[in-house]
């Protein structure tokens, strides 16, 4: 039989993995400067679930697990805020895209470049 400690560490380290790996997202969306292909309801969902996590261990008072969803609570809001930010500026672009010529071919692409230097 396996003691029940084992369980309550290996479930502490997968909450530990997954509210951490959302810092290589944030900066990778940051980085990039493009966040169309996340959507909102997997951001809002998580969100959802950390807070149900920090009033369960707020309520326990195990003050440890509240530090790690904290950090994930904090990156799906960074990732909600930055998400709404760059899909602003990537519509605005979209939109002088459809305002001016569209460009449907690289050498139609490479020659419309060419003429703006």
């Amino acid at each position: 039989m396996i003691d029940k400690t084992i369980f309550y560490y290996l479930l502490l380290f997968a909450n530990f993995i997954i509210n951490f790996a959302f810092i290589p997202l944030v900066f990778e969306v940051i980085q990039q400067r493009y966040s169309h292909n996340i959507p909102y309801i997997s951001i809002f969902l998580f969100m959802i679930a950390q807070i149900i996590f920090l009033f369960v261990v707020l309520y326990k008072e195990y003050y440890f697990h509240v530090f790690i969803y904290v950090v994930g609570l904090l990156c799906s809001c960074i990732l909600l805020f930055l998400k709404k930010y760059y899909d602003k500026q990537n519509t605005k672009v979209i939109n002088v895209i459809k305002n001016e010529t569209v460009i449907t071919t690289t050498e139609e692409a490479m020659n419309t470049f060419m003429e703006e230097e």
